[in-house]
């Protein structure tokens, strides 16, 4: 009930209202996968367009690092301000999202994994997902450093579960639940990503860094910081702007932490980010500070869901978080 009088609000002139409002405040979109028809919970083709069509009517669209680089010179946010951000470095940004982006002329920022696009690794959840999807014995309970897990229920349902647990324990007991997991499922991990779960190259990249597409840091494989050893973060941290200044050669650019949760970076973290070259960071989730914390500025969902989207955009939900004084995290 509660959504459905927000959402009529806003169709009467509340989205405008909002916008007004929130107008120094920027609205750092988040998105991550996207395709040419639905298909699970990625941002179609379609949808993507009318989003784009609005950001171009009503914002002053920009990538991260201008955003960084224009509150560094004013000392306030451009008004209207929209980025986009895109998270990971799957190849369907660049089969979908760019040539769209391209057509709008409207910047976005792609933060990717650069072991992904290496061809060193594929994502890890992703590797999950596929041993769920492929396993061939459902009848196994098994425990996955220190989770128990039974193979028979619900694939999204156990997918969930294990994710979660991983994202929460170091970097070495999560490899060695993925090789148990593997071991259960009686499969071998391909050691290339199957084509749902490829990257992008990096002679992509340079083309989309010709276009207007900054491209940011994601780390080296994609660990949590925040559940990681402070010298493996920081060796991810510096190593990832390394590949992109090796391979694109050194422009300004900003970094997203990976999973970027409150769990997910540290204090330490975030001064290694600074150290390592980055103009800022972002998280995954919003509250009520939004840019206020330096290198940990929040993000608001872009998504296939209209009335989502319409609340990010327009400032309904950075509003809502205000009067609320909605926190997640103090840093």
């Amino acid at each position: 009930m509660k959504s459905a009088v927000i959402e009529l609000a806003g169709k009467l002139g509340g989205y405008q209202l909002a916008r007004l409002l929130t107008r120094k405040q920027p609205k750092i979109l988040m998105y991550h996968r996207f395709s040419a028809e639905k298909k699970g919970h990625e941002v179609t083709a379609a949808t993507f367009e009318q989003q784009l069509r609005l950001i171009k009517k009503y914002f002053q669209p920009m990538t991260l690092v201008n955003l960084a680089l224009a509150i560094q010179k004013n000392g306030t946010a451009p008004a209207n301000a929209v980025v986009i951000t895109v998270d990971d470095g799957y190849r369907d940004f660049y089969e979908v999202a760019y040539p769209l982006l391209k057509r709008y002329q409207v910047p976005a920022t792609f933060f990717v994994t650069t072991g992904f696009v290496n061809g060193d690794l594929w994502l890890w959840y992703d590797q999950v997902k596929w041993l769920l999807e492929n396993k061939t014995d459902n009848s196994k309970e098994i425990f996955l450093s220190g989770l128990s897990v039974d193979l028979s229920g619900d694939k999204e349902k156990t997918w969930s579960l294990i994710v979660n647990h991983f994202l929460n324990i170091d970097n070495t007991d999560r490899l060695n639940g993925i090789a148990q997991l593997a071991i259960a499922c009686n499969l071998e991990i391909p050691k290339i990503a199957p084509d749902d779960y490829k990257a992008v190259n990096w002679q992509q990249l340079k083309e989309m860094q010709l276009n207007g597409i900054e491209i940011g840091g994601h780390t080296v494989t994609h660990p949590s910081l925040g559940m990681t050893r402070l010298d493996e973060a920081i060796q991810e941290i510096e190593k990832s702007k390394l590949h992109l200044d090796q391979y694109l050669g050194e422009e300004p650019r900003t970094f997203c932490y990976p999973n970027g949760q409150p769990q997910d970076y540290t204090l330490e973290v975030k001064e290694s980010v600074k150290r390592a070259g980055y103009l800022a960071a972002v998280t995954a989730f919003s509250d009520r500070h939004n840019i206020n914390l330096d290198n940990s500025w929040r993000r608001f969902t872009g998504s296939e869901d209209n009335f989502q989207f319409s609340k990010s955009l327009f400032g309904v939900e950075h509003i809502g978080n205000l009067l609320r004084r909605h926190e997640r995290a103090s840093i």
